[in-house]
C-alpha cells in the first residue's frame, strides 16, 4: 500500500518519465509510420540547438533534390531554377519592343508635365498589402518625386477600414457585398476591387422608402502629406435607371442613370476634406467604388484581397475592367501574389503557372497599353523539425512566377532576393528592428514602410536605366 509521501513523487517521476522518451525520440533519425498515420520527427531541443538540422537550406538545392526524387519530368522541369534567384539582377524586363517590360510605363512618366497629366497605378495584392500596408508609402515616395495627391480607388466597404491609415472610413451595415470568392450571378459583375457592392433598394410597391434605410459609405482624409484632401472625388457604378439617386453629405439628391456596364457620376470637382454619399435606390444598382484624386501626378490604387491567390482575378469581366479603364487609363497593373499558394510539399507549380498566364492575358486585353509588372513572393517561414527556415516551395513559386512574366512579355520582380534571400523572413522577424509579424509571413508598419521603398527605389532605378537609353 503506498503512503502518503510516495504520492507526492508521483507526478514528478510521470512528467520526469514522459521527458526520458522525448530526448530518446529526439535522436531517432527517422518518421515513425503507423498504418496511414505517419509522425513527424520530435526534437524537444529544437530551441536551443544548433546541429545541422537547423542549418537551412539554400532553396535552390532543396529544389533540385526535390525535383530529382519524382519520377515525373515535368514536376523535375517546373522544379528546376532556370537561374538561381539569387542572381536576378533587380527587375527583369520581357520584351524589347514598346509594348513590352516597363517601356509604357516609364513612357508615361516622361510624359508628365508635357501634355500628361496623371500617372495611374493598379496594385493588385493579398493580404500583405491590405490596410494600404506597402502602397501607402510606395505612393507617398512615388507623388513626392512625380507630383499627385489623394489615396486612389476606394471601396464602399472593407474588413480592414478600422485598420487602415491612409483614410478614415466607415459605411452603414446594409450593403450586399459580392466578392472573388462568392458564385457571382451574371448580373452582378465584379468591379476592379474584387467586389461589386449593391445597396439597399426599395421594394416595388415603394414601401421603404425611409430614410433610415439607406445605404451610405463616409470617407474622412487623413492628417498627412498628400492625404488631406481630396482632390476630386468621381463615383463609379453599373447600368441604373431614374429611380436611383444619390445625395452628397446629406443635400439636395443626385439622379443616377446610365446605360453602359460602368458610369462615372463627379461628385466633388473640388478640393474636400471628406464627404458622405447616400443611396436612395428603388432598384438594385452595382456600385463598384469611388477614387478619391489630385489634378496631376501619380495616382495609385490599393486593390487588396485577403486569401487571394491571384488566379480568380479572371473572374472581373471585360466589360466592367474596361469600362473602368474608360475613365482611369491605368499605366502600370501590379501583381502582388504567391504566398497564399506555398506549401512546404508541394513541388509542382506548373497550375500556378499556368493559372496566373491566363489571369495576366486577362488584363492585358481589360488594360490595353498597360505595362504589368509581377512581384515574385517573399521569403517565408515554415516550422520544419522544429527550427524556422526558408519554405522550401518558395524558390519554386518564384520560378514560375518570372516564366509567367516572360511568356506574357511583361516584367519581373524578384522580391525574395530583395529582402535578403534564404532565411530573410528570420532576421526581420528576430533582428534588432523587427519588421515582420511572428507568423513569419506578413510584415508590420515598419516592415511594409520598408517594402514600400525597396520597390519604389528598385523602380526608380530600371526607371533612370530607361530614360537614358532613348
Amino acid at each position: 500500500m503506498k503512503t502518503e509521501k510516495n504520492k507526492v513523487y508521483e507526478p514528478f517521476f510521470l512528467v520526469l518519465g514522459a521527458i526520458v522518451i522525448l530526448l530518446i525520440l529526439s535522436f531517432v533519425p527517422f518518421h515513425l509510420q503507423l498504418g496511414p498515420f505517419e509522425t513527424r520527427k520530435v526534437n524537444i531541443l529544437s530551441d536551443i540547438s544548433t546541429s545541422a538540422d537547423s542549418v537551412i537550406v539554400k532553396p535552390y538545392e532543396v529544389v533540385k533534390t526535390a525535383a530529382d526524387s519524382t519520377s515525373d519530368k515535368k514536376v523535375a522541369e517546373e522544379a528546376h531554377l532556370t537561374i538561381p534567384i539569387d542572381q536576378y539582377p533587380g527587375i527583369l524586363q520581357f520584351g524589347t519592343d514598346s509594348s513590352g517590360g516597363l517601356h509604357a510605363f516609364f513612357a508615361a512618366l516622361n510624359k508628365l508635365g508635357k501634355g500628361k497629366k496623371k500617372v495611374r497605378i493598379a496594385y493588385f495584392g493579398d493580404s500583405m498589402i491590405e490596410g494600404d500596408l506597402i502602397t501607402q508609402d510606395f505612393r507617398s515616395l512615388l507623388q513626392d518625386r512625380f507630383g499627385g495627391d489623394g489615396v486612389g480607388f476606394m471601396p464602399v466597404t472593407s474588413i480592414v477600414a478600422g485598420f487602415r491609415q491612409s483614410i478614415i472610413h466607415s459605411f452603414s451595415p446594409n450593403w450586399k457585398d459580392f466578392t472573388l470568392m462568392d458564385a457571382v450571378p451574371a448580373e452582378h459583375g465584379l468591379g476592379i476591387t474584387g467586389h461589386t457592392f449593391v445597396p439597399y433598394s426599395s421594394s416595388s410597391e415603394g414601401d421603404s422608402t425611409s430614410s433610415g434605410n439607406e445605404s451610405w459609405v463616409k470617407y474622412t482624409a487623413v492628417g498627412r502629406k498628400h492625404l488631406n484632401r481630396f482632390g476630386s472625388v468621381r463615383l463609379f457604378y453599373g447600368r441604373s435607371d431614374a429611380k436611383n439617386s444619390v445625395s452628397l453629405n446629406e443635400s439636395k439628391s443626385i439622379q443616377l442613370d446610365g446605360t453602359a456596364a460602368v458610369n462615372e457620376l463627379c461628385l466633388c470637382p473640388k478640393s474636400v476634406q471628406g464627404l458622405k454619399v447616400s443611396f436612395n435606390c428603388a432598384t438594385p444598382l452595382n456600385v463598384y467604388g469611388f477614387s478619391m484624386e489630385g489634378d496631376s501626378g501619380i495616382v495609385l490604387d490599393n486593390l487588396s484581397f485577403r486569401g487571394n491567390s491571384g488566379m480568380p482575378l479572371t473572374k472581373m469581366p471585360y466589360a466592367v475592367l474596361s469600362g473602368l479603364n474608360k475613365y482611369l487609363h491605368y499605366d502600370l497593373i501590379i501583381l502582388h501574389y504567391g504566398v497564399n499558394v506555398v506549401n512546404d510539399k508541394v513541388r509542382d507549380y506548373s497550375w500556378y503557372e499556368r493559372g496566373m498566364t491566363e489571369v495576366v492575358k486577362h488584363l492585358q486585353n481589360c488594360f490595353p497599353g498597360a505595362s504589368i509588372l509581377i512581384i515574385g513572393a517573399g521569403d517565408k517561414s515554415t516550422r520544419i523539425e522544429g527550427q524556422y527556415v526558408t519554405d522550401p516551395s518558395i524558390p519554386v513559386v518564384i520560378e514560375s512566377q518570372r516564366r509567367v512574366a516572360k511568356s506574357t512579355h511583361t516584367s519581373f520582380w524578384n522580391f525574395y532576393e530583395a529582402m535578403g534571400g534564404e532565411g530573410s523572413m528570420i532576421k526581420w522577424v528576430k533582428g534588432d528592428t523587427v519588421f515582420a509579424n511572428t507568423d513569419y509571413t506578413h510584415f508590420n508598419s515598419k516592415g511594409a514602410r520598408k517594402v514600400g521603398s525597396l520597390l519604389y527605389n528598385y523602380l526608380v532605378s530600371e526607371f533612370k536605366k530607361d530614360s537614358k537609353v532613348q
